[in-house]
């Protein structure tokens, strides 16, 4: 199961304060930049389908078996084993792993208020929530509509296709399964389905990878966190009618790839080392350069403050180790200190843009070629905060082993993405 990602609001502004690189540019902020497609604002139903936490699913219709009135995964993938499988590999499974719920389980009946924040996108559904507020005494108490088990689902099926046990989806293509006036195919369990135009639209995805504007602690200078949609209004892509789902959810698959998957990523960019004068003497400074295009992702390379794509040049001896002394790196990413107070730097590339790291170095005597290499750390931001968090166990007793975990699999996530031998003549 992939490492699901924490919120990074919540990251940041737990984590302390510790040295940081130097800044290496500030991407604009998208105000500032043309869109390609205008904003549209959500139709009235899709507000309605994302309130959040989603309403209890309440009694089943009468004559309902068991199995239709549930709203697990497993019991989805009886009928949708494809949909399951993809769903089971993804980071929507994914969504409240060890790194989210080793924080949940030391703020359980203290703060519940911030767990409930998180819950919004990583577990949206009532069921998935052990505590809720009562707003008659403004209080916080146990949920009776809570299922346990389902709380580590993360975004389930459901969180995204049911809402008082109707089920609700993209309209079919199948010219034999007709809808009636209301977009209802009455075939099949569970009363059918209701079939909306919106789950085709990038806008169904922007509740989540949006974080709103009107709370100013969510953004930095002139940037939201996380404004993936707004990025993608930016694009070719976007004008040419290409949505997330597109990309993400190709032929309805639910897979979701993302930075985490290097094919996914390679398909986006064109990676191009050059060397300037390989014929140099073998004493005097080597010039060279390492450049990154986003050639296909439809909003900035990469999207979020979490990532970090890693450029790298450096000189290798005769039986091809790396010499010490002799690397240059570069960094494509959005790095802001923990306190939310600055952006150190913003080096992401919307589509067609290209971040070039230059390499000059006196070339050391047993050089014999060049190395470059792109590598992606797709929880950079994450690996960090737990890093942290772990320097006081103390305050997390009963999740200290899952951030641990957390802290593991953020490490592993890393990957080497394109790498290129360049000899020196």
């Amino acid at each position: 199961m992939p490492q699901p990602r924490l919120p990074l609001l919540l990251a940041i502004a737990l984590a302390g304060c510790g040295p940081e690189p130097a800044p290496q540019g500030h991407a604009p902020p998208l105000a500032t930049l043309p869109q390609t497609v205008p904003t549209t604002a959500p139709s009235d139903w899709l507000v309605a389908h994302q309130k959040r936490p989603v309403a209890p699913q309440g009694t089943p219709p009468e004559g309902w078996s068991a199995l239709e009135a549930r709203i697990d995964p497993a019991a989805c993938g009886t009928r949708h084993p494809q949909q399951l499988a993809d769903w089971k590999e993804s980071w929507h499974a994914g969504g409240m792993g060890p790194g989210v719920i080793g924080q949940y389980v030391d703020w359980d009946g203290s703060n519940d208020a911030l767990v409930a924040k998180c819950n919004r996108c990583h577990a949206p559904l009532s069921e998935q929530h052990l505590r809720i507020r009562d707003r008659a005494t403004d209080t916080w108490v146990d949920n009776p509509a809570a299922v346990p088990e389902m709380r580590g689902q993360g975004l389930t099926c459901a969180g995204c296709h049911v809402r008082d046990h109707t089920r609700h989806g993209p309209p079919s293509d199948n010219p034999a399964l007709a809808a009636d006036d209301s977009g209802r195919v009455a075939l099949g369990p569970h009363g059918g389905f209701v079939g909306h135009d919106e789950f085709q639209s990038s806008v169904f995805c922007e509740s989540c990878h949006d974080f709103t504007a009107k709370d100013p602690a969510k953004s930095l200078e002139g940037k939201r966190l996380q404004e993936t949609t707004d990025e993608w209004r930016r694009t070719p892509q976007a004008a040419a009618g290409q949505t997330c789902q597109s990309c993400h959810m190709p032929d309805g698959r639910h897979t979701f790839k993302g930075v985490h998957d290097p094919d996914m990523v390679r398909s986006g960019v064109e990676v191009v080392a050059r060397l300037d004068d390989p014929g140099r003497p073998l004493v005097g400074t080597i010039a060279a350069s390492l450049a990154l295009t986003n050639t296909g992702a439809a909003h900035r390379m990469p999207t979020y403050t979490t990532p970090e794509i890693k450029l790298y040049i450096e000189q290798l001896d005769a039986d091809g180790a790396v010499i010490d002394g002799t690397r240059h790196e570069g960094s494509v990413a959005r790095r802001v200190t923990p306190n939310l107070k600055k952006e150190l730097w913003d080096t992401r590339l919307l589509p067609g843009e290209t971040y070039t790291l230059p390499y000059g170095m006196r070339r050391h005597a047993g050089a014999v070629a060049l190395q470059a290499r792109v590598e992606v750390w797709p929880d950079e931001a994450y690996r960090r905060f737990y890093a942290v968090k772990l320097r006081n166990p103390e305050n997390h007793p009963k999740g200290k082993a899952m951030l641990e975990e957390a802290m593991q699999r953020a490490t592993d996530s890393r990957y080497t993405l394109w790498e290129q031998r360049l000899p020196l003549e």
